[in-house]
């Protein structure tokens, strides 16, 4: 089962996340910021970027509410910074669970095989991993769509050993 939450950092802090984010993408580290998750964490990019820390923390809660545990945990977590037509089709993530902020949306809907979440700024979804999904575009914007994407695994799941992106919760 998955769940909503609302992030008030990113509803009061919209702006100026979008500024540190933009940040982090025109700093051109990487090729494509998406697919190459597993080199960076997004929360390690923009290390004066107040907002970013103050979501780190927020993140952390929420997968720990969501999870009811105490165990160790990882996370990786990802910029995804789209233009129209780089929206991402079906994919999987394989781990144990996923998730993202929806940090600028725009008019988009994130497509389950069995459910859809209709985006909105300050929504972190976060369920089981494994669910193929993709995003919708339900109104034509201009400016690029700006969330970020999340995974978790637990102590009980082993990953590639070149991964750079896991940081503890």
């Amino acid at each position: 089962m998955h769940k909503i939450y609302k992030s008030e950092i990113v509803i009061k802090n919209k702006t100026k996340l979008v500024e540190d984010l933009t940040y982090c993408k025109e700093r051109n580290l990487f090729s494509n910021y998406t697919w190459e998750y597993y080199k960076y964490n997004v929360f390690m990019l923009n290390p004066n970027s107040l907002v970013m820390n103050k979501l780190c923390i927020e993140l952390k809660k929420i997968i720990r509410d969501y999870l009811q545990t105490s165990d160790p945990l990882w996370m990786q977590c990802w910029l995804n910074f789209h233009e129209q037509n780089e929206i991402l089709n079906w994919h999987n993530h394989a781990w144990p669970y996923h998730g993202y902020i929806s940090v600028r949306p725009h008019n988009t809907t994130t497509v389950f095989k069995n459910f859809e979440i209709k985006n909105k700024t300050g929504n972190v979804y976060i369920g089981p991993g494994n669910l193929e999904h993709k995003v919708k575009i339900d109104k034509k914007f201009i400016t690029p769509r700006i969330t970020i994407g999340f995974d978790v695994k637990t102590i009980h799941n082993k990953v590639d050993e070149k991964m750079m992106s896991l940081m503890p919760i």
